[in-house]
Order: C-alpha cells, then sequence, then structure tokens
C-alpha cells in the first residue's frame, strides 16, 4: 500500500467539526457493521490496481456523500428547531415598519397584529449661535463646562489659543466633544461659505418625562474676559426636543424612546416612516435557513459530480456514479424544477432563487426534501452505499467469484480497506 499518498490525504483534508449527525447509538453502528458483511457475502474478490487519481476519487466521494447525507438529515429533522421549523416575521409594507423574530420561543409570539406608525422617536438637537468663520470671539485661556447626558455628567476643558478663528474654535471644539464618545454628536454647519455654527445632537432619542437628553454648562476658567464658552456659543440652545415614538398596536396607542424595540420579548420592531394604512405583521417558514439547508445539499452534490467529471477526465474511465443519482432524481424532476433545483448540460445542480424561495415559503419544499420525504430517504440511502463502499466506483478486476456451495461469509472491514481510516472521525 502506499502510505505517502495518505500521509498526502492527511495533511491536506482537514479534520472536520464533529455534528450531531456523525454521532450514533451503539445499535446504529451494530447496523453499520451488519450492512457492511451482507455487502461483502454477495460480492466478488476484486484486484484493486491503486493510483493517485483512483484513491483521491474515493476520498472525496466518500467525503462528499458523508456531508450530503449529514444535510438531508438536517433537512428530515422533525423538530420546531430543525429547518423547516424556523419561522421569520414580516411586515406587508417594510418601508413604514419591519420586524424581526429574537426568541426561539414561538408561543411568545404575538398573535399576527396589526401596526400604525403615528410618527417616530426623535433626538434631541441644540443649534449654536452663527458667527463670522473668519472673526475672532473669545481670548485666549483655559475655558472649563459640564456636559450632563441623561444622569451622566462630565466635565471638560478647552483651550483657545491667542488669535484663534471662530472656525478653528468651533470644528476644534465639535472635534473634541466628538473624541470624548459621551453619546452626543458635533457638526460645524454653514449655511453660508463665510459664516459657521455648531450643531450638536443626541445618540439617543425619546424621553422619559418630556425632558431635555442633554444640557451644557459654564465653570470657572481662565478666559480672559470672564465669558463662558458655553454661553458664548450659545450651545444650550434647544432648536428640536427628545420626543418619543407614537404608534398603533392592534388598535392602542402605545409609545417608545426609540424607533426599535421588542415587543412580547420575542419581535423586534424597527418604525421607518409614519403610515396612513396599518401594516399587517405575519409569520412565515424562514425561507433563508431551507434556502441555505438547500444551498448545502447542491454544494456536495455538485462535490460528487466533480470528482465524478475529474476522475473521468484523468483516468478515462467511466464511472456510474452520476447516472445512478440521475436516474434515482428523474422522477422528481417536475417537482425539483418546481422548487427551483434543476441541472445543467454537465450534470450539476442549479438553482432559481425566485422560485426556490416561492417554494419554501408554500411549504412545497418541505413537502419535496423534509421530514417523510420519499426523495430524501432514496438519497440518504444511496448515500450510505457509497459511505460503506467508495471503492466500488472505481476500476478493479475480479479475481473470483463466490462459491455458492458453501455458506456466504463477509469481511466487515473490506469496504473501508483503503479509503476508511481517514475518516474515523465522523464514527
Amino acid at each position: 500500500m502506499d502510505y505517502n499518498v495518505y500521509n498526502y490525504y492527511i495533511g491536506n483534508y482537514a479534520q472536520k467539526p464533529m455534528t450531531k449527525y456523525d454521532t450514533h447509538k451503539s445499535s446504529e453502528l451494530r447496523s453499520v457493521m451488519k450492512n457492511i458483511a451482507k455487502m461483502t457475502q454477495s460480492s466478488p474478490v476484486y484486484l484493486v490496481q491503486l493510483s493517485k487519481a483512483k484513491q483521491e476519487y474515493a476520498l472525496n466521494i466518500k467525503d462528499a456523500a458523508i456531508s450530503f447525507n449529514n444535510t438531508l438529515s438536517m433537512l428530515s429533522e422533525d423538530s420546531k428547531d430543525s429547518v423547516f421549523g424556523r419561522k421569520k416575521a414580516v411586515s406587508s409594507d417594510e418601508g413604514q415598519a419591519a420586524v424581526k423574530i429574537v426568541s426561539d420561543d414561538y408561543d411568545r409570539l404575538p398573535e399576527n397584529p396589526t401596526l400604525r406608525v403615528n410618527h417616530l422617536a426623535k433626538t434631541q438637537v441644540n443649534m449654536g449661535n452663527e458667527y463670522y468663520t473668519t472673526g475672532k470671539g473669545l481670548s485666549a485661556g483655559t475655558y472649563r463646562f459640564r456636559v450632563s447626558v441623561c444622569d451622566d455628567n462630565y466635565d471638560f476643558q478647552y483651550n483657545i489659543r491667542k488669535d484663534a478663528t471662530h472656525k478653528e474654535v468651533i470644528e476644534g471644539l465639535c472635534s473634541f466633544i466628538n473624541k470624548a464618545k459621551i453619546g452626543l454628536t458635533a457638526t460645524p454647519v454653514s449655511r453660508t461659505s463665510d459664516k459657521i455654527m455648531m450643531r450638536i445632537e443626541s445618540d439617543m432619542t425619546g424621553s422619559v418625562n418630556g425632558e431635555n437628553l442633554f444640557s451644557f454648562a459654564d465653570r470657572a476658567g481662565d478666559g480672559g474676559d470672564g465669558r463662558g464658552i458655553v454661553s458664548y456659543y450659545n450651545m444650550n440652545n434647544v432648536a428640536s426636543s427628545p420626543c418619543n415614538a407614537s404608534f398603533e398596536w392592534n388598535g392602542e396607542t402605545k409609545e417608545a424612546l426609540g424607533n426599535t424595540f421588542v415587543m412580547g420579548r420575542s419581535l423586534e420592531v424597527s418604525l421607518y416612516r409614519p403610515g396612513e394604512q396599518g401594516t399587517q405583521i405575519s409569520y412565515v417558514p424562514d425561507s433563508d435557513k431551507i434556502l441555505g439547508g438547500i444551498r448545502e445539499l447542491m454544494k456536495f452534490y455538485n462535490k460528487l459530480v466533480n470528482s465524478t467529471d475529474k476522475y473521468c477526465t484523468e483516468t478515462g474511465q467511466n464511472t456510474r456514479l452520476v447516472k445512478e443519482y440521475r436516474n434515482l432524481l428523474r422522477p422528481y424532476a417536475s417537482e425539483l424544477e418546481s422548487s427551483g433545483i434543476s441541472f445543467d448540460e454537465n450534470g450539476y445542480m442549479k438553482l432559481d432563487e425566485a422560485l426556490a424561495t416561492q417554494s419554501a415559503l408554500d411549504g412545497d419544499m418541505e413537502k419535496l426534501l423534509g421530514s417523510g420525504s420519499v426523495l430524501n430517504q432514496k438519497l440518504q440511502k444511496k448515500n450510505d452505499q457509497i459511505k460503506l463502499n467508495p471503492m466500488d466506483y472505481v476500476e478493479k478486476k475480479i479475481v473470483s467469484y463466490l462459491d455458492y456451495g458453501k455458506p456466504p461469509k463477509g469481511y466487515s472491514y473490506i469496504t473501508s480497506l483503503y479509503s476508511g481510516m481517514l475518516f474515523n472521525y465522523y464514527c
């Protein structure tokens, strides 16, 4: 045996993370052993002339079949945590409000509510005095002030150098406040090219008691003329007061501090604009997760096809593997196509996203590949055959046939002679 090939593949086939589908009960493992013994009881003895291409092909199709089966097991799982058991919330007017489920306990979800947005929550905005950009105001010195943001107080001191212009002071002060990261955003604003003012906005929206979210206060400093920087630039001038979001939930008026909030500890609601008509919230199968599972299934099926194409190209030998899959899938061709799953001229699976999404939402995808699916069961059975004996799909010579005059005898590990050892972490 060519152990160098094994060393090569051990270094190139990274160990995969275990999933719950890779663990088995002892009874399941005994069943695998019995299946292997039964398979070899009716099999002639082969002589395999190993090559790199054959070993690579056997390893690739066995690896793909294992992953393919795990994906099929995930799709056929019959529980609320399965791919087909997951739900997502949708809003009939996404422009007015969007919704997202944030709890796995679907029993907490409000039952098909209606929502209408009256007005959005707003931030507090202060606008300071406007000055000529090249003008000079406060004298040089250190100016101290306090900022109150909700229940927190922050003390600052800002140095103004000699002959500093209003533009330099306002831009520097805005940068100074922003770097402190206290929940405020200060911006220099110019309504004309020669004038400038300061705009200060809270990061938060809404107010519990209708009070302002932030305020400024001068403190004793070293300013040359005794004037405070807060009063001089009028930083406490409230141009827009904070307000809560107002919306109607099943006809009942409610308020929220922000435009994103959670109802019933299960449904996140994001308000975007007021609406004349209410938006209906409903729950549908999570097509994103379903399509994610279908893409995984396609990836491993296409890996089987690609490995077969590569093997045939390198060796000039034909293998029946893809034909067997196509024969298995042929009776379901119309159902697969209506669910967005088709095949290109080279035999690879491809997906029509729109059809697949609609099929997932309508429940047709679950009928095709979910719990109780005959197609799912047939594909798993086919994958089990490949997992047990991937060497069945490479060229080999028959050494001897069975002696039917004697009781049949099986060799439990004969199918894993060349490719099984690298997959011991699956068992």
